[in-house]
């Protein structure tokens, strides 16, 4: 997967959980600020759900695409995407993206591209924390959360530029570490969560990307290491700090503002 040669900045988007409205506001503000995007890089829990009605969501999105020149959507997927689904589709194609509609493509984890000379690797998947409240196969998926091997896997090429996960890490943003904080989850929960990060953190580590983007806690924050590597942790839909565009060819990241139709932050609500 590449991108044409005048390609040079893309968004990056936080979770949308299937929000039809956000999507039809979101995207041709976007369009407008940076004309120049045709390639969205989302985080996970866009809302890829099986049983849906026509159109669906996906439909939605491949409108709203279509009519703001963004040529594709790229996944990583979420730990409340249906990983039924993504597991069908990724098995029919090993080790490629697969297209999910018109516009949205998912990625499985361990997957390698480039964009404008520039190298990524998506890792997608997180453990729910309300696991114990949800129905395995509706609602929740043993999937969710990546493997030893998979994390290996990733691992195996070598260093890339920019990390795409779902997933926080250890040691990222402190915005992201008071997030786990609030939510007075159970040991059991906690313990699940902490396993599914460590193999998120060691890709991370294992792979040092100057950038790593990732969504799930539901807020805006950024951290800068001192070796210069960055993390930036995207908020949720209606949030400010769910968008942001990258430049390809510097790795200059701004946030995408959008006053008129963000709500203000509310606390706790990562999963």
């Amino acid at each position: 997967m590449t991108s044409a040669g005048d390609e040079h900045v893309v968004a990056v988007a936080g979770d949308w959980h299937g929000n039809v409205s956000w999507v039809q506001r979101a995207i041709p503000a976007l369009a407008r600020q940076h004309p120049g995007v045709r390639t969205i890089l989302h985080l996970g829990d866009l809302g890829i759900w099986s049983g849906e009605r026509p159109p669906g969501f996906l439909g939605t999105l491949d409108y709203w695409c279509a009519r703001s020149g963004i040529d594709r959507v790229l996944l990583t997927p979420g730990n409340h995407d249906d990983w039924a689904l993504l597991d069908a589709a990724f098995a029919a194609r090993p080790s490629h993206a697969v297209p999910l509609s018109d516009h949205v493509w998912a990625l499985p984890r361990g997957l390698r591209f480039e964009l404008d000379g520039r190298s990524f690797l998506s890792f997608g998947g997180a453990a729910s924390m309300d696991f114990e409240a949800r129905v395995p196969g509706r609602d929740w998926w043993l999937q969710e959360t990546p493997t030893d091997a998979e994390a290996s896997y990733a691992m195996s090429g070598g260093g890339v530029d920019v990390l795409l996960t779902h997933d926080c890490v250890d040691g990222g943003t402190l915005e992201a570490a008071e997030e786990m904080k609030r939510g007075h989850w159970g040991a059991e929960a906690q313990a699940y969560s902490a396993a599914a990060r460590a193999r998120v953190t060691s890709v991370w580590e294992g792979v040092c990307p100057r950038i790593l983007a990732h969504g799930h806690m539901h807020v805006k924050g950024e951290r800068q290491l001192d070796d210069g590597r960055r993390i930036y942790s995207l908020a949720n839909e209606f949030r400010a700090g769910n968008l942001a565009v990258l430049d390809l060819r510097t790795l200059n990241w701004e946030w995408v503002a959008l006053p008129s139709i963000e709500r203000p932050p509310l606390a706790g609500r990562g999963g």
